[in-house]
């Protein structure tokens, strides 16, 4: 097992299981947090011991709340703000994995850790989920692979649901969105999700890796150009140096409703 602060890497046989821990504050993802999740995948990819990885959330209130806001780039930080990632760099790391990986998911999934459980090729939930994407309420816009991540995965019609309302989405209505592949009582939660974890490993490694690798290369092909990917990270850009985004921090802090001025 190793461990740093916010995060828990505990290897045992073929299954390596990555634990969120920030338990004081809903396993909320600092930077920090975010950069050695996507380290962690990269230094899996290159052990063909480990052939599945189980994420999850310390306790059972949370797999992530989602960013912690009070480590994010303020607009005063400007180049910081440029090149913040926030969870999209830790997303592609888990898409990139060429083995499978399972999302374990008990309570708050939210944001930036509603992005990561969305990462993973299996997502297994407690009854107590609450999964949602508030970048509109917090006047951000996520990246152009986020963006394509949800629309594969749940398709136009949710994941658009999920960007413009900025909704929570509870229990059973998030196995029926398609956000989760299961939902069992939180007593079973971890037995489910260990009992599929050794069903895949009884498969043959090659046969995991590449169907994986196909899946993922159809599900990813697309069209965009770079002239489009660069107005997107301008709009991007444009969303997070704004009035509205520093006075969406505000209010989170301030626990209020925030009033946007659409600046």
């Amino acid at each position: 097992m190793t461990k740093n602060s916010n995060l828990i890497v505990n290897r045992d046989d073929a299954i390596c299981t990555i634990v969120i821990n920030n338990p004081e504050r809903r396993n909320a993802l600092t930077p920090a947090c975010l950069m050695k999740i996507s380290q962690t995948f990269d230094e899996l990819s290159q052990d063909d011991g480990i052939r599945v990885v189980i994420m999850r959330g310390a306790g059972e209130k949370a797999f992530s709340s989602g960013a912690d806001i009070s480590k994010m780039p303020t607009k005063e930080s400007g180049g910081s703000l440029r090149d913040y990632k926030g969870p999209t760099a830790a997303s592609e790391a888990i898409q990139r994995y060429p083995y499978p990986s399972i999302a374990m998911l008990n309570g708050y999934t939210l944001g930036a850790g509603c992005i990561l459980a969305m990462a993973c090729d299996i997502r297994i939930a407690a009854t107590n989920v609450r999964m949602g994407i508030p970048t509109s309420r917090m006047g951000v816009i996520s990246s152009y692979p986020v963006f394509r991540r949800f629309l594969t995965v749940l398709g136009y019609g949710t994941a658009l649901e999920m960007f413009l309302t900025g909704r929570f989405y509870k229990g059973r209505e998030c196995l029926e969105m398609g956000m989760v592949n299961h939902m069992v009582e939180s007593d079973r939660l971890e037995s489910f999700t260990y009992e599929m974890a050794k069903e895949i490993l009884a498969c043959a490694p090659l046969s995991l890796r590449g169907s994986k690798f196909i899946l993922n290369k159809i599900a990813g092909y697309s069209a965009i150009s770079e002239e489009d990917l660069e107005i997107f990270q301008s709009l991007s850009l444009q969303a997070v140096q704004s009035e509205d985004h520093e006075e969406a921090k505000r209010a989170f802090m301030e626990k209020r409703k925030a009033r946007f001025k659409g600046r």
